[in-house]
C-alpha cells in the first residue's frame, strides 16, 4: 500500500504517544519522525483564540550621555476566523499599546504562511521580529524530521523591526514529539539600520540635550523561541549594534544601540478596555 509523508507522520507521531520515547531511536531509522511541518504549520481553530504580551525596549546609550530608552508594551487577542485557504490564517484583533492606542475588532489576515500582514485590505511583508505564529521569513522553511542539534542558514534580504539585512544560523535546540514542541535558537550579524529607523536622535549631555545623526555599524543578535504545533509559546531576541552619534555641538560619540523583545502566549482573553 502506497503511504505519502502526511501518513508517515501522522503514523510517527501516533507510535511515539502510545510507546513513548524508546520507540524514537528505532522510528529515526526508519524515517518514520515528523516531518517539520508536524511542528511548523500552524492551523487555528475557528471561534478559538490565542492572547499574547509583547514588550520591545530601544536604548542607546555611550560615554558621557543619558542612556535614551524607548519601550513599547503591548497585549492582543485574536479571535479566529473561518479560512478558505491553509496558507491564510483570518481573525479579528482587540490590542493595546500602553500609552499609544488601542482597538477593538479589528479585521485581519495572515497570508502566504504568516509572510504577510494585512488589515482592511492592504498586506505588506511580515517584518516583525516575532509574531504569534512561525514565520518562515526569519525562521526558514526545513521540510524533513526536525532533530536536536540541527542547523540551517536563512537570508534576511531587507531590514526587519530589529535588525539590517543579514544571514542568521538556525539551530535546533530541543524538540518534543509527544507534544509538539519545538525551541529554536537564531543568531545573526549584519550591518546598518533596522526597518523604520530615524537617521536622528534626541540625547542629553552634562544635563543639556541635544539632537544628534545616527550612523548604526555592525548589528549582533540572538535569542530563541518556543512553538507548540506553530504557535509561538514565548519568544525573546536581543540585538546589539554600534552606532556613531555626531553632531557640530557635541562632536562624534562611539555608542551602543540595544533592541530586544520579548513575546509570551497569555492562557486568557486580554480586555483592552
Amino acid at each position: 500500500m502506497k503511504r505519502n509523508k502526511r501518513t508517515f507522520a501522522t503514523m510517527s507521531a501516533v507510535l511515539i504517544l502510545v510507546l513513548g520515547r524508546p520507540y524514537l531511536a528505532e522510528a529515526t531509522k526508519k524515517g518514520l519522525l515528523p516531518e517539520a511541518s508536524f511542528y511548523l504549520s500552524p492551523h487555528p481553530v475557528p471561534g478559538s483564540m490565542l492572547s499574547d504580551i509583547t514588550y520591545r525596549v530601544i536604548s542607546i546609550y555611550g560615554p558621557g550621555i543619558e542612556d535614551q530608552v524607548t519601550q513599547t508594551p503591548a497585549t492582543a487577542t485574536l479571535t479566529f476566523l473561518p479560512s478558505d485557504s491553509p496558507e491564510t490564517i483570518r481573525m479579528t484583533v482587540d490590542a493595546r499599546a500602553d500609552g499609544m492606542a488601542a482597538f477593538k475588532g479589528i479585521g485581519g489576515e495572515y497570508r502566504n504562511r504568516v509572510t504577510q500582514t494585512c488589515y482592511n485590505g492592504q498586506c505588506k511583508a511580515n517584518m516583525d521580529a516575532s509574531s504569534p505564529f512561525y514565520n518562515p521569513t526569519f525562521w526558514g522553511s526545513p521540510q524533513d524530521a526536525l532533530t536536536a542539534g540541527q542547523t540551517w542558514a536563512v537570508t534576511l534580504t531587507a531590514p526587519w523591526e530589529l535588525g539590517p539585512p543579514a544571514t542568521q544560523t538556525i539551530t535546533v535546540l530541543s524538540v518534543d514529539e509527544r507534544n509538539g514542541i519545538v525551541v529554536l535558537k537564531r543568531q545573526g550579524e549584519g550591518v546598518g539600520p533596522y526597518a523604520g529607523a530615524s537617521n536622528s536622535v534626541a540625547i542629553k549631555k552634562d544635563g543639556k540635550s541635544y539632537t544628534v545623526a545616527v550612523k548604526r555599524g555592525k548589528a549582533h543578535w540572538v535569542g530563541q523561541a518556543v512553538f507548540q504545533h506553530a504557535v509561538v509559546v514565548s519568544d525573546e531576541l536581543l540585538c546589539i549594534t554600534s552606532v556613531e552619534l555626531s553632531s557640530p555641538d557635541v562632536g562624534v560619540i562611539q555608542a551602543q544601540e540595544r533592541q530586544y523583545m520579548s513575546l509570551l502566549q497569555h492562557p486568557e482573553t486580554i480586555p483592552v478596555q
